[in-house]
């Protein structure tokens, strides 16, 4: 078990590094190895960053795209409802016509030869 009043158990891993002899190569490695891991660490907070605007330009498009499909969606469910509305009216017209060219029949003279033919009919 450790001692807690013993100072050579209390200390820290970098105080015990610190107390240690190092080489001058191997301080020089740490050293340039330390360099390269924060030039990697820089480097690859730059691409999360970059990463992070291409998300938030990627959702603002998203935005954009989805409020124009709404309302592409809204302006397809006008054109249904008019062209509902106009083949609906298209049928009304279509039996009203269909009465009338009925009723015209019906109504039409037994001899509609002798009153309807033009004069250049008689000529002939």
């Amino acid at each position: 078990m450790a001692n807690p009043n013993d100072w050579r158990e209390t200390r820290t891993p970098e105080e015990a590094a610190a107390e240690t002899e190092e080489p001058e190569a191997a301080a020089r490695v740490r050293a340039e190895d330390g360099a390269e891991t924060r030039a990697r660490q820089a480097e690859t907070e730059a691409g999360l960053r970059a990463a992070d605007r291409a998300l938030e330009d990627g959702e603002a498009r998203l935005r954009t795209t989805r409020e124009a499909l709404r309302q592409r969606e809204r302006e397809l469910e006008r054109t249904s409802d008019l062209t509902r509305e106009v083949a609906r009216n298209a049928e009304d017209l279509l039996h009203e016509t269909e009465q009338i060219a009925d009723h015209a029949r019906r109504t039409q003279p037994a001899d509609t030869n002798a009153s309807t033919a033009s004069p250049r009919d008689d000529d002939r």
